[in-house]
């Protein structure tokens, strides 16, 4: 029951990491005019939860199989740098991964997480979400189907939230289009395979290039 409890807390919308403030270019694609109508919103978090599965899952889980190793973690992280591409989308991930590890630090003391506390501020290496999220859920003992879940959860949910912030569906409708992804979510989970994060694949390209201009519509309010 308590592991229950802790990830409720976990992916609670109220973790000031700053996903529920920064959604991930979603002004932008609707600027863009990408997203006119319902079906356009389903096919673009289809879309989303499918390059977190190709791109970002290999990512996590080799975060949390090298929790321990440290001298992996230069490898990982500038591999995951590499594949980014993507400017505005790197900064949020270095902002989300800072925000997440100073939030676990301060929330669980215990002699695993003080020496991945101790070691990354020695290696210096750039606390990119995805990875120190795998790192930190693998300390927790927080098993890997339950981590994926999490982080897609998450991710998703924040996506929907934007949309119902921006005004362009209501609460209803939001949690409508949440558990129509979801369930696509939780299959794909189910069945994932592990994948190396060599060989890692992006999947939304044009989310991508919609994602360039972001920073010029939302900037003010993500740094704050």
């Amino acid at each position: 029951m308590h592991k229950l409890i802790q990830l409720f807390q976990l992916v609670d919308s109220s973790l000031p990491i700053g996903g529920f403030v920064y959604s991930m270019g979603m002004e932008s694609a609707i600027k863009s005019k990408l997203l006119e109508n319902e079906e356009d919103l389903k096919r673009y978090l289809v879309a989303y939860m499918d390059q977190i599965i190709s791109f970002e899952f290999p990512f996590l889980e080799a975060g949390y199989t090298s929790a321990n190793t440290p001298q992996e973690w230069d490898t990982l992280t500038t591999a995951y740098q590499a594949m980014l591409m993507n400017p505005n989308l790197e900064k949020s991930a270095l902002v989300l991964g800072k925000n997440w590890t100073r939030l676990v630090f301060s929330l669980y003391k215990t002699d695993e997480i003080d020496m991945l506390k101790q070691q990354l501020k020695q290696q210096q290496i750039p606390l990119y979400y995805t990875i120190v999220f795998g790192m930190c859920m693998s300390l927790l003992k927080i098993s890997k189907t339950e981590a994926r879940s999490m982080y897609l959860y998450t991710g998703l949910r924040d996506q929907v939230t934007a949309l119902t912030r921006l005004g362009i569906v209501g609460p209803m409708g939001g949690q409508g289009l949440l558990t129509y992804v979801l369930e696509k979510a939780n299959k794909k989970n189910n069945s994932y395979k592990t994948t190396p994060y060599y060989s890692a694949t992006k999947s939304a390209y044009i989310m991508e290039i919609v994602q360039l201009n972001h920073h010029k519509i939302y900037s003010k309010l993500f740094q704050n």
